[in-house]
Order: C-alpha cells, then sequence, then structure tokens
C-alpha cells in the first residue's frame, strides 16, 4: 500500500525538520503588519505622528534591527506611505523623521539589491531632486552641530544613514534624476573650499585652461548648498578621529565615509574634482596619524580599527592612481615616472629660486634620492618655520590646521600645522610609488593560509548575517567594487583580480574545511576518516631548486614529488584520482595540526605523474601507474617558495586535495589577469575602449549606417523580407520579383534622405549535379526583432542582443555565425560560451548549416558530448582533414582513369596539383574558349572532357537548352576544381609530420569557426598567444552569465599587432540569473555578480531585444512579460497548445500554504508542507497518465531540493510506476525548460533570494504548459518587486481546484474538486493510488 506518514529524511544527517522557535521577530513581524494594515495597505490615512511613532518603537526603539527595517520595507512602506506623501506634501509640511524614514528604507533597499526598480519609481517628476536638497539641508545642520538628534535618530547614526544614501545614489549614476541630483556633490565648486593652498588650484588650472573659464562661470552663478556637503563631512570625519571620545559608533560612522571616498575616488566623473581635495586636506596624513589607524589601541573595536585601516589603504591606492584626474587618460609606467620626476625637478627649481641658500642641497640632489624619505625631510629641516610654511604655500601644502587646537602636536597655538606633519605631508606627497604593475608581478596565484583564514574572507561570507548594532545595518568590506565605470583598464583588471582571488580563495576554503571533517584528523598525527577529494600524503620533498633568471630574486622554477597511498581506498575512488589528476590540474596541499587546524596551505600544479622508478609517464601514450602508490611530480609557485626559506612550511603540510575541474581554473584566470596588468599592449580595439571602460557616448562602439549588409539565406521568401522591412522601409525593389535570390545581399538607403530599399543576390556557387555540395538553407521565419540583431550584428562594432526566455537566441547566434561566414571568407570567428552544453547545443546547430565541416573547431572538454558522427576537437580534425585526404586522393585518381592517363596521381597533394595543372586545367581551358565562342549544343556535350568522370544516374547534359547546358558544364568543372582547392589546403597536414604541429596549424591557418568556453580561453590564452592565433569576430552566448572579467579575457586571446578584433556581439539577458558567486559579501557589497553585457545595459548601449516568444501558453508568459519592452507571443502558441492541462482548473496556480521554514544549517532552508504538497501534485500528475519525464519540480534553496528529493524517495520510490521527475533548484534550471513545472518558493519569515526579480523570471519561464507555484501568500503579495508576477499568478486564486476525473490526453470537462491544504490533497492521492493498485491486480 502506498505510504501515508509524513515523515521525512533530511539529507547532510538531519532530522525531518521541526517548528522553528519562537523569536521576538515573528512577534516584531506581526506588530508591523497590523500597522501596514492600518495605515497604507487598508485606507492609506496618513499621519506624520505615526511616522514618528514607527521611527521611536520599530526603528530607533529596536536598534535599528534588520529585521524590523526588511518587514517594513516588504510590506511597502516606501512605496505607499512615505514617498507618496512625501511627493504631495509641501517641503515645510515634511518632518526631518519622514525624511530620515525615506532614507533608512532606501539603504535597506540598496542592502538587498533591489535599489534598480526603486529609481524607476523615483524618476518621475523632479521629486528626488527635492529629497536630495533637503537631505543635504538636513545634513549640513547636523554637522554643524554633533551631538543633534534628527528625526529621533541620534547624531551618529544620522550621519551613518546619510552616507550610506550618498554611497546608493553614486552607485547608480546612470539613473538621470539620480545623477543630477547628487554630482553637484563632486562638482568644480568643490575647489572654492581650497582656500589655503590655492597653488594647487592653480596647477590644475594651468593644465587645463578651459577649467578656469568653467569655474567663473560657476561663480556668476548662485552657488548651492549641495556643493558644501562634501567639505563639511570631511571637515567633520577629520574632527571625530581626533576628538578622542567616538567611540566605536564614530569609528563604524568613519570608515562608512572613508567607503564613500574611495567610491567617488573610483570614477572619473567624481574623481576629477573631489581628488584635489582630499590632497588638500591631508585627508591621508591625518588618517594614519589617527588612534584608530594603530593596531590594538582597543580589544574592544580592534576589528574595526582593522577595517578602517584598511579602507585607509584602498582610498590611499585610490587618490594615487596612474591617471589624468581631468582628461582620464591612462599612465603607463613611464608617464607615470616621468610625472614624478617633473613635479621633483619643480619642487627643486622652487627650492633654488626661493631658498638658494638654504636647500641649495636639496636642488642640486638626484630625484632618486629625493624620493626617500629620510633625505627629503632631512633637506627641509635647514628650513625654520617660517620658510617651511612659505616652501607649502608654493607647493600647494596646506599649513591653516582643519584640527581644533586641542590635537596635540599636530596643531600649535596660531591654528597651523606644527613642523613634524608639514614634514610628514612633504614626504607623502614626492614619495615615489610602485605601479600597478610592480604590485601584482609578485602575487601568487594560488592562495595560502594568511589570506584563506583572513579577517577578509571571514568578513565578506558573514557579510548578509545581522551586523553589530552601532553600524546601523550598514557593514564596510575593504574590497574592491564594480560598478559602471573604471579609471582605466588596469584599474579594471586590479578591482577583477583582487574580487576573483578572494571568490577563490572562499571557495577553496569551503573546500578544505570540508575535507578536513571528514578526514577527522587524530592527537596522534593520523586521520580517522577519509574523503573523496583529499588523501593524507606518503611523502612531500621539494626536489628541484632553479637558479633566477637574470633581474629577478625567485627561482625560475621549483619542482617537489608527492606520493599518495591508495591501498585503503575502493577501487573506485583510485579511478578518479588515476582520472582526474593529469598534467596542468591544481592541487591543493595544506597540513593539518593534532588539534585538527590547518596550519598552512599552499597551491601546486601537476607537470606529471611518475612510474615506481621516478621516470615520468607518457599520458599521451596511454601510460598507466601500476600498484597502490601514485606518485606525482608538481610545480610549486616560485615566490611563494622565496618566502618559505625562512620557515619550515613543507615539513607540515601533510594533506593533498584535488577540486572539481569546472571550479579549478582559478590559477589560469588569475595568471592571465595578472598578465595583463604587466602587459603594455593595447588590449582592447579603439571603437571600443572607451565604452569598456564606462564613458562617452554610450553608442560609440556601434558602427552603424547605410549600406549593403550580407543576409544569407536569412530569409525564407520575399514575403518574408517585406513582412519585416514595410514598416520601415515601404518601397522595397527585388532584383527578381518573383524568386527572392538567395544569398540575399539588402542595401539600406541612408535615414535622412529616405529612398528604396534594394534586394540584391550574390550568385551561389554552382557545382552541377552533385548533390554532395548543394546548400542547406535556413527554414526559420525570422523576427523583425531577429532580423535587426542579424542586421546588426553583420556590421563592425559592439552589438547586444537581449534575447528573453523562448525568443531563439540560438537560433538567431547561429545565422549571425552563417552569414557572417559566407560574408567574410578571409576572416575567423570566435564562438563563445559559458556552458559546454551551451556551446554544444549552438554547435550541433552550426553543424548542420551550409559550413564546411573543415572550417569548424571545438576545443577544450564536452566535444565528445556531441550529438555527431565526426569528431571535432583538434585531434578529431586532423584525423578528418587526413581521411578527406585520401578521399579526394582517390577521386583525383579516379579522375585521371577517366581521362585515360596513366600513372599513380592521387599519391600526395603536390602529385595531385602538378596532375591538375598539366591534365586537368590544358584540357579546359581550350574547351571553355570553345563554349564559350559560339559553339553549339552538340560541341558542348560532345566535347566536355570529363563525361566519364561523373558517373551518375541520370544523364549529365538532360536539358536540350544551350545555355543550361553551358552552367552544368561550368558547374562540373568548379566541382573539379574544388577538389584541387580543398587539397591544396590539406597539404600542410602532408609535409607536418608530428601531430601537435598538425593542431597547431589546423587552429591558426584553417579553423574558421573556433568554439570553446570563457574558461577554455582563459586556461589557453598563453598558448594561443604564442601560436599566434587570429581572429576577427567574438560571438558570445549566454553572455549575462559570465563574470565580466572572463567576458573580457577572451577578447585578449590575440596580440593587438597585426589583425585586430572586428566585432563584438553578446547575446544574453540580464533579467535573468548572473553569474554565479558563492560569497554573499563579494556578491552584494562589491557587485562581483555584474556581467559585461549587464554593464554595457546599464551605461545606455544601444541594444536589440528578441519581442516574440514560443515557448509557453500566452497565459503563462504574461506572468514574466511585463520585464520586457513589448514581449509577445509566436502564431504558433496562440492557439496552438491544449485549452486546458487535464486534472487542473487552470494552466497556472498560485497555492497558498502556511507552513513553516526551518534552517537546518546555514541556508538551508527547508518547508515540510510544501515539499509533501510539490510531491503530491507530480503523484497526482503521474497517476493521471503525465510522463514523468515532461514534469519538472523546481525551487528556490538547495536545503528544500533535499528535502523534496527525500519525500520523492518515500512517497514515490516504492512503486516503479512513479518514476522521478526532473529536480532541481531555479538557480540550476536556467537555459532549461519543461512542459509542467511545479515550484516550491519554501519562505514564510521572509521573502529571501526570491527578492530578486532576475530569479523570479527565471522561475516563471521555464515552464510551457502547465505552472503550479506553491507558497505562502502573505509573505509575497506584499513584496513591491513581486507584486505584479504573485498578482498574475492570484488570478486564479490561491487554492488548488482540480478535476481528477480527468485524464491526460483526453479532451474532459469533469467536475472540480479544491484542495483545502497538505492533508485533503495527500488524502486525495492516495485513494487514486488505492484504485491503481486495485486496477492493476
Amino acid at each position: 500500500m502506498p505510504p501515508r506518514s509524513s515523515s521525512a529524511r533530511g539529507r547532510r544527517g538531519k532530522a525531518a525538520p521541526q517548528k522553528p522557535r519562537a523569536t521576538a521577530n515573528a512577534s516584531e513581524m506581526d506588530d508591523i503588519e497590523v500597522l501596514a494594515n492600518k495605515l497604507w495597505l487598508g485606507d492609506k490615512r496618513w499621519s506624520d505622528e505615526s511616522v514618528v511613532d514607527i521611527m521611536r518603537v520599530h526603528i530607533v526603539g529596536k536598534h535599528y534591527a534588520r529585521s524590523s527595517l526588511q518587514t517594513l520595507e516588504r510590506l511597502q512602506y516606501f512605496e505607499l506611505y512615505l514617498w507618496a506623501n512625501f511627493a504631495a506634501l509641501d517641503d515645510s509640511l515634511v518632518s526631518d523623521a519622514h525624511i530620515m524614514s525615506i532614507l533608512l528604507m532606501i539603504n535597506e533597499k540598496h542592502r538587498q539589491g533591489v535599489i534598480a526598480s526603486l529609481w524607476a519609481t523615483l524618476e518621475e517628476g523632479r521629486v528626488f531632486g527635492k529629497l536630495f536638497d533637503r537631505v543635504a539641508r538636513m545634513a549640513l545642520e547636523l554637522l554643524s552641530a554633533r551631538d543633534k538628534a534628527v528625526g529621533l535618530v541620534d547624531g551618529l547614526s544620522a550621519r551613518s544613514v546619510v552616507v550610506q544614501f550618498l554611497i546608493a545614489c553614486f552607485g547608480s549614476l546612470e539613473t538621470e534624476c539620480v545623477r543630477n541630483a547628487c554630482m553637484p556633490v563632486a562638482s568644480l565648486s568643490l575647489w572654492e573650499h581650497i582656500d589655503d593652498t590655492r597653488a594647487l588650484v592653480e596647477a590644475e588650472f594651468g593644465r587645463m585652461p578651459q577649467l578656469r573659464k568653467f569655474a567663473k562661470h560657476l561663480k556668476k552663478k548662485k552657488p548651492g548648498i549641495v556643493g558644501d556637503l562634501l567639505p563639511a563631512l570631511l571637515r567633520d570625519f577629520i574632527a571625530l578621529m581626533f576628538a578622542g571620545d567616538g567611540g566605536v559608533e564614530a569609528l563604524a560612522y568613519c570608515t562608512k565615509l572613508v567607503e564613500l571616498l574611495v567610491d567617488l575616488e573610483s570614477q572619473l566623473a567624481t574623481r576629477r574634482y573631489v581628488n584635489l581635495l582630499l590632497v588638500d586636506y591631508e585627508v591621508l596624513d591625518l588618517c594614519r596619524l589617527s588612534e584608530w589607524y594603530r593596531v590594538g589601541t582597543n580589544a574592544a573595536a580592534a576589528a574595526g580599527e582593522r577595517r578602517f585601516r584598511d579602507m585607509v589603504g584602498m582610498l590611499r591606492e585610490r587618490v594615487y592612481f596612474q591617471v589624468n584626474d581631468v582628461s582620464g587618460l591612462a599612465m603607463t609606467e613611464a608617464e607615470a615616472k616621468d610625472r614624478h620626476y617633473q613635479r621633483v625637478a619643480e619642487l627643486q627649481l622652487i627650492a633654488f629660486r626661493e631658498f638658494p641658500l638654504e636647500l641649495e642641497a636639496l636642488a642640486l640632489a638626484s630625484i632618486a634620492s629625493l624620493s626617500s624619505d629620510g633625505i627629503l625631510a632631512a633637506h627641509l629641516e635647514a628650513l625654520d618655520d617660517s620658510g617651511l610654511h612659505r616652501l607649502a604655500a608654493h607647493v600647494g601644502i596646506r599649513t591653516r590646521s582643519l584640527l581644533p587646537t586641542t590635537a596635540g602636536d599636530l596643531v600649535q597655538e596660531d591654528g597651523v600645522y606644527g613642523r613634524e606633519f608639514i614634514l610628514r605631508a612633504f614626504v607623502e606627497r614626492y614619495r615615489i610609488r610602485p605601479t600597478v604593475a610592480d604590485q601584482v608581478r609578485e602575487i601568487s596565484p594560488y592562495p595560502n593560509e594568511s589570506l584563506l583564514f583572513s579577517e577578509i574572507i571571514t568578513e565578506t561570507d558573514q557579510y548578509t548575517r545581522q551586523p553589530p548594532l552601532e553600524t546601523i545595518g550598514y557593514p564596510v568590506l575593504a574590497v574592491p567594487k564594480l560598478n559602471l565605470q573604471f579609471l582605466t583598464l588596469h584599474d579594471y583588471l586590479a578591482r577583477c583580480f583582487e574580487l576573483y582571488r578572494l571568490e577563490c580563495a572562499f571557495d577553496i576554503r569551503e573546500n578544505i574545511e570540508d575535507a578536513v571533517r571528514r578526514l577527522q584528523p587524530t592527537e596522534a598525527g593520523g586521520f580517522d576518516g577519509w574523503a573523496r577529494m583529499a588523501m593524507p600524503m606518503h611523502s612531500f620533498n621539494v626536489v628541484d631548486v632553479q637558479k633566477p633568471r637574470v633581474g629577478e630574486r625567485a627561482p625560475s622554477k621549483v619542482r617537489a614529488d608527492i606520493c599518495i597511498d591508495l591501498s585503503n581506498y575502493a577501487e573506485s575512488i583510485k579511478a578518479e584520482w588515476d582520472a582526474e589528476v593529469r598534467p596542468r590540474d591544481v592541487l591543493i596541499l595544506f597540513g593539518i595540526a593534532a588539534n585538527g587546524s590547518v596550519q598552512c596551505v599552499r597551491g601546486c600544479e601537476v607537470e606529471c605523474r611518475l612510474d615506481i622508478n621516478g621516470k615520468p609517464i607518457d599520458d599521451f601514450a596511454g601510460g598507466k601507474p601500476s600498484g597502490t602508490l601514485r606518485n606525482l611530480r608538481v610545480l610549486l609557485d616560485t615566490h611563494q617558495h622565496l618566502l618559505d626559506l625562512a620557515t619550515d612550511v613543507y615539513g607540515s603540510l601533510n594533506v593533498v586535495m584535488r577540486r572539481k575541474p569546472q571550479e579549478n581554473n582559478f590559477k589560469a584566470v588569475l595568471e592571465t589577469v595578472r598578465d595583463l596588468m604587466i602587459s603594455q599592449e593595447s588590449l582592447l580595439p579603439d571603437w571600443l575602449a572607451s565604452t569598456f571602460l564606462g564613458y562617452g557616448d554610450p553608442s560609440a562602439a556601434l558602427v552603424r549606417g547605410p549600406g549593403s549588409v550580407y543576409f544569407g539565406d536569412t530569409f525564407v521568401s520575399a514575403d518574408h523580407v517585406r513582412e519585416v522591412f514595410a514598416d520601415e522601409y515601404p518601397d522595397i525593389v527585388f532584383e527578381d520579383e518573383l524568386v527572392l535570390g538567395k544569398p540575399c545581399v539588402i542595401e539600406f538607403p541612408p535615414e535622412e534622405a529616405g529612398g528604396s530599399l534594394r534586394v540584391t543576390s550574390q550568385r551561389a556557387m554552382d557545382y552541377g549535379p552533385m548533390e554532395s555540395v548543394r546548400r542547406r538553407e535556413n527554414t526559420v521565419r525570422f523576427t523583425s526583432a531577429q532580423v535587426a540583431a542579424i542586421r546588426s550584428a553583420a556590421q563592425p562594432g559592439l552589438t547586444l542582443v537581449v534575447g528573453p526566455p523562448g525568443t531563439g537566441k540560438t537560433d538567431v547566434a547561429v545565422q549571425i555565425i552563417s552569414n557572417l561566414y559566407h560574408a567574410h571568407p578571409r576572416q575567423t570567428i570566435l564562438l563563445l560560451t559559458h556552458s559546454n552544453q551551451a556551446l554544444n547545443q549552438l554547435f550541433e546547430k552550426i553543424i548542420a548549416l551550409d559550413i564546411e565541416p573543415r572550417h569548424l573547431l571545438r576545443l577544450g572538454h564536452g566535444e565528445e558530448d556531441l550529438d555527431s558522427e565526426e569528431r571535432y576537437s583538434k585531434a578529431g580534425r586532423v584525423e578528418s582533414y587526413l581521411d578527406r585526404r585520401r578521399e579526394l586522393l582517390d577521386l583525383v585518381q579516379k579522375l585521371a582513369e577517366a581521362l585515360d592517363i596513366p600513372g599513380d596521381f592521387g599519391y600526395t597533394c603536390d602529385n595531385a596539383r602538378l596532375f591538375f595543372i598539366a591534365h586537368v586545367r590544358m584540357r579546359w581551358e581550350p574547351y571553355y574558349r570553345r563554349i564559350t565562342g559560339g559553339a553549339g549544343l552538340d560541341d558542348v556535350v560532345g566535347g566536355f572532357p570529363f563525361t566519364k568522370f561523373f558517373d551518375l544516374d541520370t544523364p549529365l547534359f538532360a536539358s536540350a537548352d544551350l545555355a543550361a547546358a553551358i552552367r552544368v558544364a561550368e558547374g562540373c568543372y568548379r566541382y573539379i576544381e574544388s577538389i584541387f582547392d580543398e587539397l591544396g589546403d590539406i597539404q600542410p597536414f602532408e609535409l607536418l609530420r608530428n601531430n601537435a604541429e598538425r593542431s597547431n596549424y589546423l587552429l591558426t591557418n584553417q579553423a574558421r569557426i573556433v568554439a570553446m568556453t570563457c574558461t577554455h580561453a582563459a586556461l589557453k590564452r598563453r598558448e594561443l598567444i604564442r601560436l599566434g592565433f587570429r581572429y576577427d569576430t567574438v560571438v558570445m552566448e549566454e553572455a549575462a552569465q559570465v563574470l565580466d572579467i572572463e567576458t573580457f579575457i577572451p577578447l585578449t586571446l590575440q596580440s593587438s599587432k597585426g589583425r585586430s578584433l572586428k566585432r563584438l556581439v553578446m547575446i544574453g539577458d540580464h533579467n535573468q540569473l548572473p553569474p554565479v558567486v558563492k560569497n554573499s559579501g563579494l556578491r552584494a557589497y562589491a557587485n562581483m555578480e555584474q556581467s559585461l553585457f549587464t554593464r554595457m545595459v546599464r551605461l545606455g548601449v544601444p541594444y536589440v531585444e528578441l519581442n516574440r516568444q514560443a515557448r509557453a501558453r500566452p497565459e503563462i508568459a504574461s506572468l514574466y512579460r511585463w520585464r520586457y519592452r513589448e514581449l509577445e507571443d509566436l502564431e504558433s502558441v496562440v492557439g496552438g497548445f491544449p485549452s486546458k492541462n487535464a486534472g487542473f482548473a487552470s494552466t497556472f496556480q498560485f497555492v497558498n500554504l502556511a507552513g513553516e521554514e526551518s534552517e537546518p544549517s546555514r541556508y538551508f532552508y527547508q518547508n515540510l508542507d510544501e515539499a509533501e504538497f510539490s510531491v503530491a501534485i507530480y503523484q497526482y500528475m503521474r497517476l493521471l497518465g503525465y510522463p514523468a519525464e515532461r514534469i519538472a519540480i523546481l525551487t528556490t534553496y538547495n536545503g528544500q531540493l533535499a528535502l523534496i528529493r527525500d519525500v520523492l524517495d518515500r512517497r514515490c520510490g516504492w512503486h516503479s510506476f512513479f518514476g522521478v521527475p526532473r529536480v532541481a533548484t531555479v538557480d540550476q534550471f536556467q537555459g532549461q525548460q519543461s512542459d509542467y513545472v511545479v515550484l516550491s518558493l519554501v519562505r514564510t519569515r521572509g521573502v529571501g533570494h526570491l527578492r530578486d526579480l532576475r530569479r523570479l523570471t527565471v522561475a516563471l519561464s521555464r515552464a510551457r504548459l502547465g505552472l503550479y507555484v506553491i507558497g505562502y501568500r502573505r509573505m509575497f503579495e506584499t513584496c513591491f518587486e513581486l507584486q505584479r508576477a504573485i498578482g498574475g499568478l492570484l488570478a486564479n486564486g490561491d487554492k488548488l481546484t482540480v478535476c481528477p476525473d480527468e485524464r491526460f490526453g483526453e479532451d474532459l470537462d469533469s467536475q472540480k474538486v479544491v484542495v483545502e491544504g497538505v492533508e485533503d490533497f495527500g488524502q486525495l492521492v492516495f485513494d487514486m493510488t488505492k484504485e491503481l493498485l486495485v486496477d492493476s491486480e
């Protein structure tokens, strides 16, 4: 009998989830919901007193608890109450509590990553400018009175709220209303506050004279208070650092302000004027002299002090970055050093002119010596205080203090800085600074224990957890951020390098912690457990340390031998280690102490495997290790080895760990980025460089205009052309009105001049009656938007194609590649995707096109999964070329025999070439002169010299028409000529005897469409550069799912010398899920999940959006249609599906379940009621006859995924009838689809990461015919971002209505039954199962 128990085993050894513990959280949520229903979800009665009460009781009274802020924000406190009434009220009627509440809600949206939807709401009218002005006035009043509370918020907390608001604004400058409001904060008016050292300003005016005119123009205008905000914040910041009584709260606020300064310095638009103000205010020197910068001054604040120190270090890097602040031009290493030398020379000139006696030695000293700290200070000691102040005024160093006279030795009684501080300022100003390339040269790509277990990794991992109360929920991480703009390409690479390094370190640390837990180390130094991915080392020895190269300190190569013993492991484990540990794989070595702690961590790369005699095993020759010991020779990092010489690190290493191949490419990526940072070449073409960095006209990278565009076989008929272009070009002229000539070429008139659209054709190669070389034409009737994308990609420049679910992105990509292949016979196309699965799907469609297989090449793992008889790897293509050579040479021999010419002409390609010149061409040319000189039909047919070669079932010259006969003769000769042309391409493979050389030649000279994943591009960049690989076009599918840096690397696979990139085509959907970043802090705080595709869309780069979907029922597509511009349905889905789903009253349904979520372990959310209901729906569908393979159960959390599998195993595993559906998380299922989807939302105490609209879009767009969503209605329907989707789902109510008498595939309309809950539905399924068992018996 079917089981009725609701018990289910949890994964990871967990018991079935229990009801959650009672928390203050839940009651707090209920209280706020009562208020919401009363004030803004109900009749929307406005009361400022209510805002004050909410601030006092639920925000300040709860110490800014994140749960309270989250609940208020989710219940649309901002949209329906605060903002709606702020826009309607006069400014004089808006209280400070109202303003602070608005800022707190905006900051909460920013923290949750949903601020983009907020800006769309605020863009209406000029209300945001009104808010920003009010915030600026309030902030200035607040800063003028340090201890003043604003809207019930104490002074320091209010400062933090304002600064976090500014950070959110300056991170969203692509929004016009935000940009217009906040850019005056960082405008040229800032320089009016540089009143003590005008020499700095005059120097900048001297470099850029137009700025002086601009400054004069600003003086004539009435200055706004917004321009005074940043100087006031800086003065207050400096005062707080030296107040001595600020405590942890002041430290947290000042650290947050440094974050704002780093953000301002990281974008050229804001850095341009802010940088000079920071230099004048001596912010960096004052930070380094503060108590907070020193280590261990306060044990309670140690973590905060370290964070402050790290943020100041980041600010220093930003302030002195190698870029021209005004022009925005990047400086090379040489230019940066020249600029430094010029500034020191100017100091020497001033010293010689103003102080010829006192500073004679300084004026005559070498520039290199003055760059040293102590020497410059020693020279300046010759000046008295007055002279030192005069010299400071000449070079633009502030002497008048911004600190109170109570700040100790830093400030003298007359309000000027002390002598020691001014000398320090001179030294800091004229210090020579290492370049970006210098800083990264010696960074190891492998993480060590210092990085893996550093505070920054821990803090980024815990970013989304409850922060300390004193920070008001605004934690700071000392990591760079990825936003819209970058100062230079080196700045972009440096930020990406650091973030990628931290993400990889976090992932490796989790792997190590899992391995240690499984190995179970003992106090005796052994291990009681075992791990699949990690093994104790039998021995480890450094065997070879080679001498350093000239000019370097680190050894040129360090080799070590590792031995592991597999005698106690199962054969499957041995097979895994033998199969997955290969040359060039990366291994992680670490040492575990007796107490279970990890002492040290090092990385290495496998050079080769060794046999029992210590000799390398030839993997290419099929060599295999024997016995149970496995010996590996590995390469250690040379720079890390140099540092390790002083310690006995290698003696403590006792475990070797391998990682999954798809996760183990970090070394190649980091080394590639490091190489690019050191490189002096221009890495991007000129047409892309400015747009890539986020500057200039967003459309500058698009090269568009009139002219001819090759469309190939894009159009299936002349009517298809008219259908696509009729609205834009009413007058369309065809070369032949009856038949659309192919390949099709369309000439577009200038837009301003108007005119006709001319459709012509290029004559295709006619190979006569030979069927084997006939064209395979496109049969897809592309929509207007798809044709626009194809047209855009045919022209040089950048093309972005946004493809909503089911709109044919892959078909468009395939047609783009086909057209470019035929239009540009001498160009190479590089095809990229994020995953092997997507690459294979795309490549299989390309194989089916009219593209010669010899021009196709698939690199990397996954090629073996291609559904093709031919192999498209390098080795497979070489074999194919050699096989093809044999086939063609046989045809040459056949032709010789047909011509009655004795001899072996099919022996080599060179023999064949000589045969063609001496015999084939010599026969054809006289014949061709005769038939084109007026010969009759008999002469054409009877005189054709190659008739015997074409052994066909039908006559070669079947037509009695003379012109047709001549075309047949020409086609036949063209076919013969193509044989020898192809042999000419194959001839180098005959001359190259080494398979490696043949493979490389194939890649660099023969392949015209080269496909690989972005990961493989990073792994092989050095090799591709060395081989001289060239390409003209990059086509990238899944572009929105690829990290920014992993998109950039494939653009740099060729040297900038010679051929350069002409086109970049990126196809993706930024409204679906972004790249995967596991570390929550790097994902949310640093915005590491942003793809290049998304960044280009945010910058405003024009894109083509596909607008006709052919996947889902129209009513299901309507659930996510609003996320796109004008997403419509193709005719095939309008009325093309059955009117309903058998057994269900609706094709989609939201099912409200008031179950409880649980969290057995961190982020491992589960909901037993939803899991049971999801499986019950699946059982019900199977009992009605639905095929199991057409059903998918999706969920939003891995914990629920594990629970659903457990419930499936118990409910369905007992009988083979039920089978198994596809079960996955929403994230895993992106790019896939299913006819019927059951979706479990899991959460009941918070919306969770479904709050990300991109995840919601993916979740709702996986189903074609039926979608059944199970969730807690109360939680999701009040969420502002989810309203439209959840509202659409609730159109059919919130209870599942079924028709149990219907059967799949039958046209029935039976009685409806409303399911009241889990138990009710479970009983229904139980009864139906019993009936099935009875019937089967």
